[in-house]
């Protein structure tokens, strides 16, 4: 499975296993739609094991990013290696989210001002 999820409280973490493309994109944006509706106010979206990246699945992860911001939610990116760096500075969605190297740091910055 390319994306599994783990809760805590209201945080939700979603571990990503594999490309991101439009299949997990769409995985992406059920886990992210369905932790709002369980009342989830933070998302941490782990990146740690993410290989690749296409427009498909970038576009897909800002689209669930979009919903859990209009949700009152906020999110965070953690852990992307350095392939997928590179590919979020050039897309500047790095701008876009909140990225981290550590959970601990991606959890507490979620635990900060507006995102």
């Amino acid at each position: 499975m390319p994306v599994t999820t783990a809760a805590d409280g209201t945080l939700l973490t979603l571990h990503v296993d594999g490309a991101i493309d439009s299949h997990l994109g769409a995985s992406l944006q059920a886990a992210a739609t369905a932790g709002l509706g369980d009342g989830k106010r933070r998302f941490l979206v782990n990146l740690q094991k993410a290989k690749q990246a296409n427009s498909a699945g970038l576009e897909a992860l800002v689209r669930a990013a979009a919903a859990v911001t209009q949700g009152g939610a906020r999110i965070a990116l953690v852990g992307p290696g350095p392939l997928l760096a590179d590919v979020l500075k050039a897309t500047r969605l790095d701008r876009r989210f909140a990225v981290y190297e550590s959970t601990e740091q991606a959890i507490t910055g979620l635990r900060g001002g507006p995102g």
